[in-house]
């Protein structure tokens, strides 16, 4: 009988990567994702929204988690020719309002029901661009803000080009 293996295997931060659903010129909605490279901080906060109380027979208060706030700080060195760079520093540099995009997790430490070698688990959010601050650094021109979660995340899967650069996201995995 063979052993299973059960050795334990630390995750990179390479292991998780993020898609963006750059916006057609036409306004429809991206089917494609495109991975989110050059940002040097994409970091996620739960913000969890509690209810806590402390009831009479117990010394100690208790917490329960009744919602999250999530959002996600990003920093990034601009790059010419960079279509997800370039949408984002427009949101910034033309103050504009109301900005959401689509963006994709794509977990390729985990495969789930996946059979295709191409195919990932992720999730796909829509999400509020907030900006904060451009113009820091000497050697880059550099951005940040944050993501703002505009929906609940829809968990699938990814299928993910030979490439790596980009994606397309499935609510199922592919059969056969």
């Amino acid at each position: 009988m063979a052993e299973k293996n059960n050795k334990t295997k630390l995750v990179k931060r390479t292991g998780r990567v993020s898609f963006y659903g750059v916006p057609a010129s036409d306004g429809a909605e991206p089917t494609e994702f495109t991975r989110m490279e050059k940002f040097t901080t994409l970091s996620e906060s739960k913000n969890p929204t509690t209810y806590e109380r402390q009831y009479v027979d117990k010394d100690s208060s208790d917490s329960d988690v009744t919602g999250y706030g999530t959002s996600w700080s990003y920093n990034f060195d601009m790059h010419e020719n960079n279509p997800i760079l370039m949408d984002i520093a427009s949101v910034h540099d033309d103050e504009l309002t109301g900005e959401t995009r689509n963006i994709v997790v794509v977990d390729f430490f985990d495969k789930g029901e996946a059979t295709k070698e191409d195919e990932f688990v992720a999730r796909k959010r829509e999400f509020s661009i907030l900006p904060d601050a451009s113009g820091d650094g000497t050697d880059a021109l550099q951005y940040s803000g944050s993501f703002g979660v505009k929906s609940e995340p829809v968990k699938g899967y990814a299928k993910v080009a030979a490439d790596g650069k980009s994606c397309t996201f499935l609510e199922k995995p592919t059969v056969g």
